[in-house]
């Protein structure tokens, strides 16, 4: 049988039937949405529900409890960065240090467009409520920044890059900057541009890796 569908939507007879995947995305946008404004504390299936437009018992169909939906979360943001990493490799430019630079802008655009998800990171129900949830994200950073250190390595290998630095002591050291200016962004309420602060501190940074010329 055939199915006339618009962006995921099933329009015969007029019926607005959402795919899976369409609906997954909007409770995820739904949840950092709310988390962004009301906090983990503020996040119940009644309020994700009816920030999508749906039943709770809707809802349910597509996770089980709001651990399972914190858990997307946490995972989503995970494959966000394995996204940007992803762009990065594939760019035509063949100098580790620009795709470093690259990468670490797209970290903070990707958080700046996602407010909740600093919420999330810094709340005390991923650091002391949920160790699955936890584990999720340390797992991800661990793997991004896994990632970050290869591309240092390549630069040292290729010349541009200071081969007496730790590796894996600036791959973290990256995560950091990011880190700590994620922090002043939200406790200046996100008024200040991330962005743009974060990216004042990549020329210092860059100064420290790269082979003096």
């Amino acid at each position: 049988m055939n199915v006339n569908l618009h962006n995921g939507v099933d329009m015969r007879k007029g019926i607005a039937k959402v795919s899976t995947e369409v609906r997954r995305e909007q409770i995820r946008q739904a949840t950092f949405n709310i988390i962004a404004n009301q906090g983990v504390k503020g996040l119940t299936i009644s309020a994700i529900a009816e920030k999508v437009g749906v039943s709770e018992a809707n809802l349910y169909r597509h996770f089980k409890n709001k651990k399972e939906i914190l858990a997307h979360a946490v995972e989503s943001i995970g494959e966000g960065l394995l996204q940007n990493l992803r762009s990065v490799k594939n760019t035509k430019a063949a100098d580790p240090l620009k795709k470093l630079k690259r990468l670490f802008r797209l970290h903070l655009e990707y958080i700046e467009a996602n407010e909740g998800i600093p919420h999330l990171i810094f709340s005390e129900e991923l650091h002391k409520g949920n160790p699955d949830l936890r584990n999720k994200l340390l797992d991800a950073i661990n793997t991004y920044a896994q990632e970050i250190e290869l591309l240092i390595k390549q630069g040292q290998e290729d010349g541009t890059i200071n081969k007496g630095i730790d590796t894996h002591a600036f791959a973290f050291s990256m995560i950091g900057m990011i880190q700590i200016s994620t922090m002043m962004w939200s406790l200046n309420d996100f008024s200040s541009p991330l962005v743009l602060d974060g990216m004042g501190l990549w020329d210092s940074f860059e100064k420290c890796m790269a082979v003096k010329k």
